[in-house]
């Protein structure tokens, strides 16, 4: 049904497609990208069995390709059509390459600078890092301006003492980088000398409403009765040696009490908490900043000229303005971003504090989770998280992001640096009769970078004359129907063997050898050496599974954290390299 000159297209896609995928050309992508390009294919869809016969001709092309090594299919595009790897990825960097929109504002000011304000309440999750951290990080680079990291740590009820250390770990392990860091704890004194400016002028007072009594008042737009009894510095002093006790005073901000928004009407800046001892400063002090509060002062002494945030903070805006506006400081520039909804993670940190506390987790980068050090545990690179910032932007529209977003651009960026690797799962002993008594086997650690080396193996027959190799339980069912016809199968980079029987009982399989050369169309599975060259192995799987298996000789010269590709599985990173155990972490597939 296909035309030459579609024929040719398919090719053409197939060898790309091949190429970005490690070998394996999609019959569906190269038929979608026919579609886009042939408007006579597009028209011809309408009839199932014409598309069936479009469907079965791409079939054979991609087949063919996918029966290429991979520096062959380079090979031939470049012959054919010109076209080189390097190509291949610019093009595709240039269709998914989105930059920062220009910044509101930047032109008005000296020196740009922004913000990331996380609180060590756990650790920093996907959400918090692509916009909050890694926008304004960004924006901040961009404009050759400063980016300040603050710690918020005024709640000492929410904040953990071990979360301020990974805070710093987790964004210097993203390669963000800060040029001044500030921790809001140790500005206690310098909240009370702002807020006796504020009792000063008559813009603040302590009131002593229990929060019910206050919330008519602010219904009724009505003042409570001592918003103009308590606004001296008689009533903030004795907050502050501890006349009251937790819940039984507030320093609120005098406003307009009539004002739409019923957040804005009158505040609180400042509660009291004795309960609790912060994990920076004890019981020293007995009087905390609220978060809007302490927010703008922080904001002003850093001279923050741009908050970048989730639109979920416009209510936070409005009474941070009027703050800004007692003061008689010019407020920032305010530029809100849409939520990001990720539908297949767990992402809230209650969710995480229960099931740590229920035994369901081992920590805070159990593999599980959508924390940013799990998600780097797992092996999801950091320029990832770029990649993703660039892409969600900073759009007021809420956007959704599925997890196969987040590994369609990692798979992009591992593939060029992951080690390969055999893992068998489940392990069938492979008998081979009549093997050479000699193999020499070498494997690209990474395939294009001859720098990276090669795994060499001398495979050698036992005492009974076979070849014996380990193959996985989950290529049984297709060793099996080989072993029915009698036709050759393929060990990847190795040899044609032809099954014989498959004996689920003790887990063996016989087979003959076939040949060397490789077969065009030719089903392949992986394989790792017998006994003297195979290591234990464990997979830690995002769904919380273990995969256990056996790993090829040479994953002994894996490194802790490097990234590895398991072959015809996916993308993971070692996490532990014990000599006789080596315990691997999976990104996706």
């Amino acid at each position: 049904m296909l035309k030459d000159e579609h024929r040719r297209e398919a090719r053409k896609q197939a060898l790309i497609n091949a190429i970005l995928h490690n070998g394996a050309a999609s019959s569906k992508a190269v038929f979608k990208k026919l579609i886009a390009t042939f408007e006579d294919i597009k028209n011809s869809l309408k009839d199932k069995k014409v598309r069936d016969e479009i469907m079965k001709e791409i079939d054979t092309i991609c087949q063919e390709i996918n029966s290429l090594t991979l520096e062959d299919q380079k090979r031939i595009l470049m012959e054919e059509f010109g076209i080189t790897l390097d190509a291949i990825r610019e093009e595709k960097a240039q269709k998914t390459r989105k930059g920062l929109p220009p910044l509101p504002g930047a032109d008005k000011v000296k020196k740009v600078v922004t913000r990331f304000a996380p609180a060590p309440s756990g650790a920093l999750h996907l959400g918090q890092v692509l916009r909050a951290a890694m926008i304004n990080y960004m924006y901040a680079r961009e404009y050759g301006g400063k980016f300040v990291l603050r710690i918020e740590d005024t709640d000492p009820r929410r904040v953990k003492l071990p979360y301020y250390k990974w805070i710093l770990d987790d964004l210097k392990a993203l390669g963000i980088e800060w040029d001044e860091l500030v921790y809001e704890s140790d500005h206690f004194d310098i909240y009370y000398k702002y807020t006796r400016e504020l009792f000063e002028k008559k813009e603040a007072y302590v009131c002593t409403c229990p929060q019910e009594e206050f919330q008519k008042y602010k219904e009724e737009k009505k003042p409570c009765p001592h918003r103009n009894t308590m606004d001296t510095i008689e009533y903030w002093e004795k907050m502050l040696n501890g006349e009251y006790g937790e819940k039984e005073a507030v320093v609120r901000l005098k406003s307009d009490m009539s004002h739409p928004n019923p957040a804005v009407r009158d505040p609180p800046l400042m509660r009291i908490i004795t309960s609790v001892p912060h994990p920076r400063t004890g019981y020293k002090y007995k009087v905390y900043p609220l978060y809007n509060y302490a927010v703008v002062i922080e904001d002003h002494m850093s001279g923050v000229t741009h908050v970048i945030r989730g639109k979920e903070h416009q209510t936070n805006e409005e009474i941070q303005r009027e703050i800004y506006k007692k003061f008689g400081w010019d407020p920032p520039f305010f530029l809100e971003y849409g939520m990001i909804q990720l539908p297949e993670m767990k992402i809230h940190k209650r969710h995480i504090r229960s099931q740590l506390r229920e035994g369901k987790i081992e920590g805070w980068d159990d593999v599980t989770l959508p924390t940013v050090r799990a998600l780097l545990r797992r092996g999801i690179h950091p320029e990832t998280f770029k990649q993703l910032s660039l892409l969600v932007g900073v759009s007021k529209s809420d956007i959704t992001l599925h997890s196969e977003n987040i590994y369609s651009h990692n798979r992009q960026i591992l593939s060029k640096i992951a080690k390969r690797i055999y893992f068998v799962e489940e392990p069938y002993k492979l008998i081979i009769e009549n093997a050479p008594k000699e193999i020499h086997v070498e494997m690209d650690w990474v395939p294009g970078k001859p720098e990276e080396g090669k795994r060499v193996y001398r495979l050698m027959r036992d005492d009974e004359g076979n070849l014996v190799l380990w193959v996985s339980k989950e290529d049984i069912e297709l060793i099996e129907s080989h072993a029915t016809r009698g036709t050759p199968i393929r060990l990847k980079d190795l040899a044609n063997i032809v099954p014989i029987y498959v004996n689920r009982d003790n887990q063996t399989i016989r087979a003959k050898f076939h040949s060397f050369e490789l077969i065009p169309g030719i089903k392949k599975i992986h394989w790792v050496p017998s006994e003297d060259l195979a290591i234990d192995a464990k997979i830690l799987m995002p769904d919380g599974t273990i995969k256990k298996g056996l790993v090829e000789f040479l994953a002994q010269q894996l490194k802790e954290g490097e990234y590895v590709q398991f072959e015809r599985m996916g993308f993971g990173r070692v996490d532990k390299n014990e000599g006789e155990l080596i315990i691997f972490t999976f990104a996706h597939s």
